[in-house]
């Protein structure tokens, strides 16, 4: 191997799964491309990596630039980078899923013809591979509910518990029983009471050891 030697290098993208709980649905943030490639398609915010940029702040840029929604909190899915995912050349791109808060505006710019907020159980036909980095990002949400208790900041503080089992359900893709939800509730001391029948979610998990 010598010196000179000239390797290949992929171009760098971000794509946002940005989720947000909104009557009683659980819903993505897509933008309606305005170029191509996918010229009028819905895909997911996000863009190209500009030199010396950390991936999640490209993340947050492209939101911003895209869809006018600020900071919001981020966590890393994955890589995808399939041969020909893209049709510009060989791109990999650094998936994070986010979690708007209730109440976060969004409004079509930059390259974004427009944006909408589509439920995830109904997505329309996505550009690139953005139906398989919406799909991760749902798995990654699902081991957050075991593992703390972010998922609880898509719901509007203080809330009801039926509230968060809607949620969850949703999140888990099946039906959950009252009982043993209010049960996990109390056993991981996933929430706190702040009034009558009002919850706010704890900053972290109690262990659920095995016993």
């Amino acid at each position: 191997m010598t010196g000179d030697t000239v390797y290949p290098r992929p171009s760098l993208t971000v794509d946002v799964v940005l989720l947000r709980w909104h009557a009683g649905w659980l819903e993505c943030l897509l933008i309606e491309r305005r170029n191509d490639p996918f010229a009028g398609r819905w895909a997911l915010p996000g863009g190209f990596v500009d030199e010396h940029e950390a991936p999640e702040g490209a993340a947050l840029r492209e939101l911003r630039e895209e869809t006018e929604v600020g900071e919001v909190p981020l966590f890393a899915v994955g890589t995808f980078g399939a041969p020909h995912r893209d049709p510009r050349g060989w791109v990999v791109s650094a998936a994070y899923l986010g979690l708007a808060p209730p109440g976060t505006f969004a409004r079509a710019g930059d390259d974004a013809q427009a944006v909408r907020w589509a439920r995830v159980a109904d997505l329309p036909p996505l550009a690139f591979d953005h139906a398989e980095i919406i799909s991760a990002a749902l798995a990654h949400l699902r081991l957050l509910t075991q593992a703390s208790t972010e998922p609880l900041q898509l719901i509007a503080a203080p809330f009801r518990t039926q509230q968060a089992r809607h949620l969850y359900a949703q999140i888990l893709g099946e039906p959950i029983a009252p009982r043993p939800f209010k049960a996990w509730l109390r056993r991981r001391e996933v929430v706190r009471r702040v009034g009558p029948a009002r919850f706010e979610r704890q900053p972290g998990l109690h262990p659920d050891w095995v016993r």
